[in-house]
This record gives structure tokens, C-alpha cells and sequence, in this order.
């Protein structure tokens, strides 16, 4: 018995945003990004949401087609899962709201989740053990869409001009195959955790605050490679208990979060680029789906097939990492 991926798609904002707006942005500042935002974050242009366009909507667009993918409705899903740091509404849960639109059953256990980025790849995990304990519950969906730019001060180039937006649903069956996770670790490094802070006095002083200031993600300078090391620790380790190689591996999806951090495992591992797709310079970084966008574009080119063992890792902040062996 196995939890397949049965189905994926994508669907991300229909605006097309180059460097170019933000590079002109901080040069009002007296700020030259252009090396951070092209060469360590790994930024060409981003797609980005137009005025008629939410985070809601383009999860509601991707899960969809990815159910239609393959000739599944609303009604055949047993779970559905949101994920997102910031939902477009939190009550009801977002997850409720998609339930609606897709005309889903009435026995279907729903909820929102927030891992920050590391979300949709925590949540293929913990869905995936609870469709095979449950005696009842055959299929998931698992749909991942965040708007962090709506949250960035427009003054700290760290993360202004580092998103994008664009939604990815999974389909997960209990299936009698081989396939599924097979391995996954977590790895805490807890130590910078007040670096990435939203909001930075927290809700309680929100509300209270007359300072607008308040209003917007601000990040401090913060180790963002600190988890590298650990992480291509980790997935060697892992690979070798289960006795494989970077060989038996066709894809690492990795977090789309900085160029220079995936360059950094490819090295570590001895890993090449076409084994580790970066697609951060077309969509921008679009946080809790990103390793998933790059299975999708892996899936597209004929990279990752049936049967193909992956490696997924990603990053939440305060740091949460995952590192996960998959059989698709």
C-alpha cells in the first residue's frame, strides 16, 4: 500500500513583474540590489496577481485542474488542505471556503495549516500518514498559495521584490502500490527565529498600535544558508539507510527561496543542475509551493516519471526545515 501523487497542476498570477521595477525602487533609496536580487536570490522576473486576482482564487484555479487532470470532482476528495501564511481569510478557514466552490461532500475533514513556507511539503507528509491509518479516508487534496509581497516593507530589499505568486494543488490517493513518502526530517535551527517576525509585536499589540509601520513583514539580516549544510547532511544520510545515491535520485525539489543555497547542496552533493531544477527566475519565490512548482516543471520536461524517486527540501522561517524521500 502507498499514497500516490495522482495528480498536479499550477496556477499563478497572470502579471508579469521584471527586476527592473525594483531595481529602479531601491535606487530611489540610494539601494544598488541588483546582485542580491539577480545573483544570490536568483530573481529575472516574477509572475504576480492583477487586480481581480487572490490568493483564493488561483488556489481554487489549480485545484481544479487538478482534480479535472484526472476526472475527479469536488466530491471524491475525503481531505482538503490549505496551506498558506497568511490565508486570504481565516474565518472560515480558506479550506472551508475552497470546500464550497468545489462542491465537496460533507464528510470531509478540512483545515488551514501554516508552516510558513516549509507548509505544503509538512502537510504531504502528515496527509499521507493519515490516509493510511484511516479507515476511511482515500483521497486528499493538498493546495498551497501565498501573498507575502502584500506583506513586505517596500523598504527592505531583502524581501521586497523576492515574491511571487502562484498556487499548486496535489491529488493523494491510497493505492496498493509502491509509492509515497518513504523517509522524511525535520531539522530546527531556532536560534534566528526572531529575525522573521509577522507581526513584529505580535497580534496581542496589532490591534492596539497606531504605528501603520507595524502593518509590514520586516526581515533583519538572518543566516539564510544555515540549514544547507544540515540539509545535504541529512539527504545523504537518508539515501544511504535506504542504500541509494544521488544517481537513484531523478529530482531534488528544492526550496525556491535563494539560488545561492541550491547551489550550495549541488555542490555538497555533487548534484547537477538538471537534477535540480531552479525556477525561482520565473516565478519568483512563491513560498509554500515552490518545491512543488519545481516537480511540476520536472514532471512537464519528462524529468520525473513514475516510479522516479524525489527528494524534496524547503525552509520555513524561525528555520523549520524538511527533507523528504519520495516515490512518485
Amino acid at each position: 500500500m502507498g499514497i500516490k501523487l495522482k495528480s498536479i497542476d499550477i496556477c499563478h498570477g497572470s502579471k508579469v513583474v521584471l527586476n527592473d521595477v525594483y531595481l529602479k525602487h531601491f535606487e530611489q533609496q540610494g539601494k544598488n540590489v541588483e546582485h542580491l536580487l539577480a545573483d544570490v536570490m536568483g530573481r529575472d522576473k516574477r509572475f504576480m496577481l492583477d487586480e481581480n486576482e487572490t490568493t483564493l482564487s488561483l488556489a481554487l484555479k489549480a485545484s481544479k485542474a487538478a482534480l479535472a487532470k484526472v476526472n475527479l470532482t469536488g466530491s471524491d476528495i475525503d481531505v482538503l488542505v490549505y496551506s498558506s501564511i497568511l490565508s486570504e481569510y481565516i474565518a472560515p478557514p480558506t479550506s472551508i471556503l475552497l470546500h464550497r466552490e468545489l462542491n465537496a461532500g460533507r464528510n470531509v475533514m478540512c483545515f488551514d495549516m501554516n508552516a510558513n513556507c516549509a507548509g505544503m511539503t509538512v502537510a504531504l507528509e502528515h496527509v499521507s500518514n493519515y490516509l493510511m491509518s484511516s479507515k476511511r479516508a482515500k483521497r486528499a487534496l493538498i493546495v498551497g498559495c501565498d501573498d507575502v509581497h502584500s506583506l513586505a516593507d517596500s523598504d527592505n530589499e531583502l524581501c521586497y521584490g523576492n515574491y511571487g505568486h502562484a498556487a499548486c494543488a496535489i491529488i493523494l490517493e491510497r493505492v496498493e502500490e509502491d509509492c509515497g513518502v518513504i523517509d522524511a526530517e525535520y531539522y530546527i535551527n531556532a536560534e534566528e527565529s526572531q529575525n522573521v517576525m509577522y507581526p513584529s509585536l505580535g497580534f496581542s499589540s496589532f490591534f492596539k498600535s497606531q504605528n501603520v509601520e507595524e502593518l509590514y513583514l520586516k526581515w533583519l539580516p538572518f543566516d539564510g544558508g544555515a540549514c544547507v549544510n544540515p540539509a545535504a547532511q541529512i539527504m545523504t544520510r537518508i539515501l544511504k539507510d535506504k542504500g541509494l545515491t544521488t544517481d537513484d535520485v531523478s529530482m531534488f525539489c528544492f526550496s525556491q527561496f535563494a539560488l545561492v543555497n541550491i547551489k550550495t547542496i549541488r555542490k555538497l552533493m555533487n548534484i547537477g543542475e538538471d537534477k535540480s531544477l531552479y525556477i525561482g527566475d520565473k516565478y519568483g519565490y512563491t513560498s509554500t509551493s515552490s518545491p512543488f512548482l519545481a516537480l511540476y516543471e520536472a514532471i512537464q520536461q519528462g524529468k520525473v516519471k513514475r516510479g522516479d524517486y524525489v527528494v524534496f527540501w524547503t525552509i520555513g522561517s524561525g528555520s523549520e526545515s524538511i527533507i523528504m524521500l519520495y516515490k512518485y
